[in-house]
Formats: C-alpha cells, structure tokens, sequence
C-alpha cells in the first residue's frame, strides 16, 4: 500500500475557486487543502461553514497557506497561524508557503514552527527539523498534463507517503492568480487520475492521518 495526500492551494483566493474545492472535497476527490488566509472575507463566510462542516465529517486537513510580504518570517506565520485560528477556531492541520519567493529562508520558518507546534507541514526537501510530513518532496501537478501524473503515480514506493498538489478551479476573470487558466485542467486531472488509486494500490489521506506515519 502507498499514501497519498491530493491538496488543492489557494482555498480563500476566490469564490469561483473555493467553490471547485468544496465539491471536490465533498466528492472525496482531494484530501485536503490549503487556505490563503489574508483574502477570506466575509462573502465567504458560508463557504468557511461548509469547508469546516466537511472537516467534521472526514478526514479532510485544512492547513494554512502561508505569504510572506517580507523576511520578518516568524512574525509573518504567527499573525496568519493566529488569524487562521480566529476565523476556523481550530489550529491548522498543515502549513505550507505560497509560491516559492521565499522558498530557501522562509520554509526554514515554518519549518521550526511547524516542529514546534507539532503541525504537519508540506515537504519541499532540505528538511532541517523534527517536521512531521510525508516521505517523498511533493510532486507540483500543476501545468502537468495527465500523463505525466500517471506516470508519477505509477512510481510510487510501497508503505511511503506522497503529497500531490494542484491548484483547482474554473477561470476568474477578476482574480489575478498567475496560475488562473490552468485550474480546470487541474479540476479535470484530480477526476481523471481518481479511478487509478484502487489499482495502483494507493490509499488517500490527509495530513490529520500523516502523523500516525511519522
């Protein structure tokens, strides 16, 4: 058997997008996702209601999509871990980085701070600390067509954990995202490579289960 985690970034950057996540949540397509913390605001407070009622009901992990302004990097994920918690009043199941800006000396950050708090967070490689997370650096499906995943997937090593990560949606004429015209790609890969878990052998969790493999 292999672990998988399917997380989908960016959950809070749209309407349009978080509406893609919650149905793919809903589905059990994905396993988790990632929250922009800074851009909720209150046309989203019933989608909130919903991510955190399917969170009750599953296994799904919410964690916290990190974005550095500056290198004050302590201070930057202490105010969006305590933001975080006043709006989901509950700690994030994971903390990963938006985009890779700050990829070298901020991911050290939340690394350290994800160790200390006991949170999973997301492996990019390099790991310098007692960090929970999954075996393997994770796999950006992002701008890979469908047979690429499958061939990754086909690789996959037995009793080792996975993340695999898109960035689903359908298109937002006013969102900015840079990764805007590739999210249905994204939406309709998540729903292609599904059938293939049973027959590869994989089992999807979440980044809740990941501490019970580390």
């Amino acid at each position: 058997m292999k672990y998988l985690i399917i997380n989908a970034d960016d959950f809070g950057y749209s309407k349009i997008f978080n509406e893609t996540i919650l149905e793919l949540l809903k589905k059990q397509f994905i396993t988790s996702t990632s929250v922009m913390i800074r851009w909720i605001n209150g046309g989203q407070t019933e989608q909130i209601k919903k991510l955190k009622n399917i969170r009750n009901i599953s296994k799904i992990s919410v964690g916290l999509h990190i974005e550095f302004e500056n290198e004050n990097f302590r201070s930057q994920t202490q105010e969006q871990f305590s933001e975080f918690v006043s709006i989901f009043e509950f700690e994030p199941d994971h903390i990963d980085l938006h985009k890779s800006t700050y990829l070298q000396a901020g991911y050290q950050a939340i690394m350290q701070f994800c160790a200390e708090k006991g949170i999973p967070c997301r492996n990019h490689g390099a790991l310098e600390y007692n960090t929970i997370t999954t075996d393997f650096p994770v796999y950006n499906a992002t701008k890979r067509n469908t047979e690429e995943i499958k061939e990754w997937l086909s690789s996959l090593e037995s009793k080792k954990t996975y993340m695999i990560n898109f960035h689903p949606g359908i298109y937002d004429p006013d969102s900015k995202s840079s990764l805007n015209k590739e999210r249905e790609a994204d939406a309709k890969n998540i729903e292609t490579i599904f059938p293939l878990f049973q027959m590869l052998n994989i089992k999807l969790i979440s980044f809740r289960q990941l501490k019970n493999f580390n």
